[in-house]
């Protein structure tokens, strides 16, 4: 059977790399079409290349050679090529006479194929399948399905060209998008400074850059897909902008007007990690910590977006923020960007928010006045779900009437947190276990800003707030949950050192269900 090789999935499987005459051939399709490609569009070229590639193989095999079929007679010193050996060829170097009694007379020809003496039948008239006209399967074999391979096979190319061409300096992307710098037009200073003045004077942005191009005075003989690609380039390069579009579109921000909260993680988002011994939780703590569901806890990602609740912390309810934890984050559109807008639409009112996703900090800023004009508290459940809208996110809280409740109060004496139990107006639904507030934020913050200086160590930070938050029941106990809350008001720190340090230090005793006492006696720092 005579099959091209860029048919079968072999061609295209583990072993397939991409070869320079591929960067070559791509290289020459770029100066063809002027214009950037998506890498789905080289694959195809690199598919398309390959097949005929083998077609002029196979044309170059057939040239001054005679096709070998049994029925045929054959001299000394003929060249001939075999379609059925991938086309190998090889001289006549003998003739003899053959008999068998199924075939009767014949000739047995001697070829050297690769150095490699071989035999065939000459001159042999019973019906052979290599006696059918070889031309038109030959022809059929040069007659490749392009469509086909590329629905086969583009995806599996596309990713080891792109592999490929990250290595090659020439080859720029942006996005989607692959161009040669060859191609692309100087966008020098003077236009950026441009962009620079017109952003300012639409407030920072967001603008396309298909909004920023007609002022720039660029060559309108160049196509605009290539005027696009190297503003946006040059762009990227500078420190003024900021790309703050999702996956599959470009918009652009100047980055001084943006709120000061997305250029610089707030001070009580800051977070430097703190080590500690993960075997030490246990397998309940640690469906605990997946419940609080902390942006810095070491949990999986939810692998789609899917509706979700959160409490609300004190150092987001304080930074107007929410996380991006395993469960918000797939919520949120996927940029390569650090920093990206996104929209938030009130699901009671309508309304509509702007927010940004900051994806080195761990959270989108943007909710501050929400939550303050709804007089969400910390611990409130908020709501959150993806909207039909490409770049929206729903978001809610369990809207109640508002009633007065018990709620754990900070207050800052003597240079140390204390609690205290006073009723507050709360009008939304919250846990419990979470809920700590403060009428004294600023003296909070100060506190915060003492004990950072002061590099205290986990342990002593738990050893001062657990007496406090202790005090405020009979039983004299503190849930984990209770006091990993009330432990953020002065430092941020994820679930698991705070329950490492429960299990690790002798002071701290579970008696059950989560929660804790603290015997002073075997209090020792450390």
């Amino acid at each position: 059977m005579i099959q091209a090789q860029t048919q079968t999935p072999e061609y295209w499987g583990l072993t397939f790399t991409i070869k320079n005459s591929d960067i070559e051939c791509i290289n020459n399709h770029f100066l063809e079409t002027e214009r950037p490609q998506t890498a789905g569009e080289l694959a195809r070229v690199v598919i398309a290349h390959r097949v005929q590639e083998e077609i002029r193989n196979i044309q170059r095999l057939l040239s001054g050679r005679i096709v070998y079929q049994p029925k045929r007679k054959y001299e000394t010193g003929e060249e001939l090529v075999f379609p059925v050996l991938q086309f190998a060829h090889g001289q006549v170097k003998s003739v003899r006479t053959g008999h068998n009694p199924q075939y009767g007379q014949f000739r047995v020809i001697g070829v050297e194929i690769n150095g490699k003496p071989r035999e065939f039948a000459a001159e042999l008239q019973a019906d052979h399948v290599l006696n059918a006209d070889q031309t038109t399967a030959i022809a059929h074999k040069l007659d490749v399905n392009l469509e086909q391979l590329y629905q086969l096979y583009s995806h599996e190319v596309e990713k080891k060209l792109v592999k490929k061409l990250e290595t090659v300096p020439e080859f720029v992307r942006l996005g989607q998008q692959w161009f040669i710098t060859s191609l692309m037009i100087d966008i020098n200073i003077g236009h950026l400074h441009l962009a620079e003045a017109i952003l300012e004077i639409n407030d920072g942005g967001p603008l396309l850059p298909d909004e920023m191009l007609p002022h720039l005075d660029l060559d309108p003989g160049v196509d605009v897909s290539v005027q696009r690609f190297s503003l946006n380039n040059a762009m990227l390069h500078d420190g003024r902008f900021d790309e703050i579009a999702p996956v599959g579109s470009v918009s652009w921000f100047l980055r001084r007007m943006e709120p000061d909260s997305v250029r610089e993680t707030p001070e009580r988002l800051q977070f430097a990690p703190v080590s500690y011994d993960r075997a030490l939780l246990s397998p309940q703590l640690l469906s605990l910590e997946r419940e609080l569901d902390d942006e810095w806890s070491e949990l999986e990602p939810v692998g789609t977006p899917e509706p979700t609740v959160l409490s609300l912390t004190y150092p987001h309810r304080r930074s107007g923020t929410l996380p991006l934890s395993s469960r918000t984050r797939p919520l949120f559109p996927i940029s390569r960007s650090p920093r990206h807008q996104v929209i938030f639409v009130d699901e009671g009112s309508g309304a509509e928010m702007t927010g940004w996703v900051v994806q080195d900090g761990r959270y989108v800023y943007g909710l501050k006045t929400w939550y303050e004009e709804n007089g969400i508290a910390v611990g409130g459940y908020i709501y959150l779900k993806p909207a039909a809208e490409s770049g929206k996110v729903i978001i809610n809280f369990d809207r109640r009437r508002p009633q007065r409740e018990w709620v754990r109060l900070a207050t800052v004496a003597d240079n140390q947190i204390k609690f205290e139990l006073m009723r507050r107006s709360i009008g939304c639904g919250y846990d419990d276990l979470l809920i700590v507030g403060t009428d004294v934020t600023a003296a909070v913050d100060a506190l915060s800003k003492r004990i950072e200086s002061q590099q205290r160590s986990l342990s002593s930070l738990l050893a001062e707030v657990f007496p406090q938050l202790a005090s405020l029941n009979p039983q004299n106990t503190v849930h984990a949950k209770t006091l990993y809350s009330a432990a953020n008001m002065l430092r941020r720190v994820s679930p698991g050192p705070i329950f490492a340090e429960l299990v690790r230090h002798p002071a701290f005793q579970s008696v059950g269900d989560h929660y804790w006492r603290f015997d002073s006696s075997r209090w020792r720092a450390g």
